[in-house]
């Protein structure tokens, strides 16, 4: 009876792993390495190239409020703070479905730039630079804006867009 317990529960794990890899992205989300199965390049060009971008921010809001990159491509982006209060970069995550409208099972149905695209409010006068790469999922608008709680009701500081083509 013990030996026909195990052969059981040896063969139900068998099957959860096959299921698992016929899913295909069952675990994944926007930044796995691996996530084109999820999300297909929807315009088919890849580019490695690095986009560098340099935006001043003020109390009144960002130098450019449109920022173009391809998906999965290398960005350097300097922040530099021309204001009288501290004022932050971040890019909020968006819903994919609109241009993944037959996302497959278990795969995330949100866009979001990783971690290391966000900047802390920086003080007067202060500027910071970061590198990361842009998420997979294209097609879409990323909305940006600062990351200072202070910031939340001026206008101009948050309404940028981040084009992922």
């Amino acid at each position: 009876m013990g030996r026909k317990r195990a052969l059981f529960g040896a063969a139900r794990v068998v099957l959860t792993l096959v299921a698992v890899a016929a899913l295909g992205c069952s675990s994944k989300k926007p930044g796995d390495d691996d996530d084109d199965s999820c999300y297909p390049d929807n315009d088919g060009v890849t580019d490695d190239r690095p986009y560098t971008f340099d935006l001043t921010v003020d109390d009144a809001g960002f130098s450019k409020s449109l920022l173009n990159t391809q998906n999965s491509s290398p960005v350097t982006l300097t922040l530099q703070n021309n204001g009288t209060v501290p004022h932050g970069f971040e890019v909020d995550c968006v819903d994919v479905t609109s241009a993944y409208p037959d996302l497959p099972a278990g795969c995330s149905s949100m866009g979001c730039f990783p971690p290391e695209s966000m900047i802390a409010p920086l003080d007067p006068g202060a500027s910071a630079t970061i590198m990361f790469v842009t998420p997979v999922p294209d097609n879409l608008i990323y909305p940006f804006k600062s990351s200072s709680p202070d910031d939340a009701s001026v206008p101009g500081l948050n309404d940028g867009q981040w084009s992922l083509m």
